[in-house]
């Protein structure tokens, strides 16, 4: 039986550390064991940093001895998303294309060097995140901690089953329609998708510009707000990375405001959430209007144009083949044959996609931009569901979509704050969850909100019982 480190926050391991009750080296050595007990299961990652992670417990048992002030993560374990470059380990991006894909570190892996963390390895995700599943060419599809023949959501789902399964307390996931929020409710967990670029973008591979938002994947608010603190901030590669006003997001002990106003959408468009997913958000809005909290049912304007280049030509797959073509020339003629069958007809697309076409959906998606702004200034926030219940494995094919994306992706293209939060189970035993979603630059207000009602409704201790029975507990 292992020591139980694998039950601790991110900042309850901090806590440990402080007080010499253990060390890195204890907390990373059980983090690998796990990996190397549960992965086979889960499929949660695509490679393990064995020796890089061990150098860096070992720098961080080190700075914890020596006292003083040590990094805002020291000695905490930490994975990535394969989508994010990593110097040592390959970054597949998803795809069989990409096995052999060594790059530099992104800046966000140099923030979480500099801040001290463990980096455990890269997590399992759908090939070039293009799917709400992990379904790849590298192995089999991530599963779901809760039920194994379920799927974990995605594309940052083996992120999402690593810190639901014990296997690291926090992750780095990115999310350009739901890739965070998704596979945080199916898995149970915590995942913020913070204002488009607050954590900013620097690496070779782009695939979503103006889309994709990095983010954390944790168990709590708590972690999620140090994840964020060690991981936002200017970078003068990334203009788009200048957001304002600034955060300090160790803020969240602040009183919450209680005099706000909430908009609830059970409906987005022609998606209306199940049963479950409408009781959930009920509970929600109750707990907040007891809370103080003034609710409106209203639902948020949604794009008016479809996101193509053509009719059947999805309006981004131009960036996504620009991204592959940039590190590979020739990629179609190199690598078509080994794209999944979901990515190949998108890569295709995007050889030929025109210049025009594409300047027209930037117009129309500045233009929702707009309009999401000012339905913004009647709400403080603005609450929905996440998800239906996770399908089976067996039932997922190539495209198939999870259903209530379209209460995920609107703020991608808006670029707002959203976070997806565990409020309860269904019948089934399985996570439920809603949406909390800000103004734009709001992130410390969100998860504010967040830990609200992460106070009233902790579930963060609640472990999947195949994580408790393989763990002995």
């Amino acid at each position: 039986m292992t020591a139980g480190y694998w039950t601790l926050t991110a900042a309850e391991l901090l806590e440990g550390y402080a007080r010499h009750d253990f060390s890195p080296l204890e907390v990373l050595e059980e983090c690998l064991e796990r990996i190397e007990g549960f992965d086979p299961v889960l499929r949660a990652y695509l490679a393990v940093n064995y020796a890089d992670a061990l150098q860096a417990a070992t720098s961080a048992e080190q700075s914890w001895a020596r006292g003083g002030s040590p990094a805002l993560l020291c000695g905490v374990p930490v994975s990535v998303k394969d989508t994010i470059e990593m110097q040592g380990l390959p970054t597949t991006y998803g795809s069989l294309a990409f096995k052999n894909n060594y790059q530099d570190d992104s800046e966000i892996v140099v923030r979480l060097r500099d801040a001290g963390a463990v980096i455990l390895g890269k997590t399992n995700t759908s090939e070039f995140a293009l799917l709400p599943a992990v379904q790849n060419r590298l192995r089999e599809p991530g599963c779901n901690p809760w039920n194994p023949e379920l799927t974990c959501g995605g594309s940052s789902g083996g992120a999402a089953a690593a810190v639901a399964a014990g296997l690291g307390p926090l992750a780095v996931g990115t999310d350009s329609g739901g890739s965070i929020r998704l596979p945080a409710a199916c898995t149970g967990i915590f995942g913020f998708k913070p204002t488009y670029q607050r954590i900013p973008t620097v690496q070779r591979w782009r695939a979503a510009p103006g889309r994709s938002h990095n983010g954390p994947l944790t168990r709590t608010v708590r972690d999620a707000a140090l994840l964020m603190q060690a991981l936002s901030g200017f970078d003068a590669r990334d203009p788009e990375s200048r957001i304002e006003p600034t955060a300090d997001f160790l803020d969240l002990h602040l009183p919450t405001p209680v005099t706000g106003c909430v908009a609830l959408a059970p409906r987005m468009g022609s998606e209306l959430a199940d049963e479950g997913a409408r009781s959930a958000l009920n509970d929600v809005a109750t707990l907040l209007s007891d809370m103080g909290y003034e609710l409106h049912e209203d639902c948020p304007p949604l794009p008016t144009e479809r996101q193509e280049l053509a009719p059947g030509v999805w309006g981004y797959s131009g960036d996504h083949y620009a991204a592959a073509e940039a590190l590979i020339p020739g990629f179609w003629e190199k690598h078509a044959a080994d794209l999944t069958d979901y990515a190949r007809p998108i890569y295709d697309a995007g050889r030929t996609a025109l210049a025009w076409q594409y300047r027209r959906l930037l117009r129309q998606t500045q233009a929702y931009r707009e309009r999401m702004a000012v339905w913004f200034d009647s709400y403080d926030f603005l609450l929905t569901p996440v998800a239906e219940p996770p399908p089976r494995l067996d039932s997922l094919t190539a495209g198939r979509e999870l259903s209530a994306l379209e209460f995920l992706a609107p703020f991608n293209t808006a670029r707002n704050p959203a976070a997806a939060i565990t409020v309860g189970y269904h019948s089934d035993g399985l996570p439920r969850a809603v949406q909390v979603v800000g103004r734009l630059g709001d992130d410390v207000g969100v998860l504010r909100l967040a830990a609200a009602i992460e106070a009233a409704r902790p579930f963060a201790r609640r472990w999947p019982p195949l994580v408790l029975a393989r763990s002995g507990r």
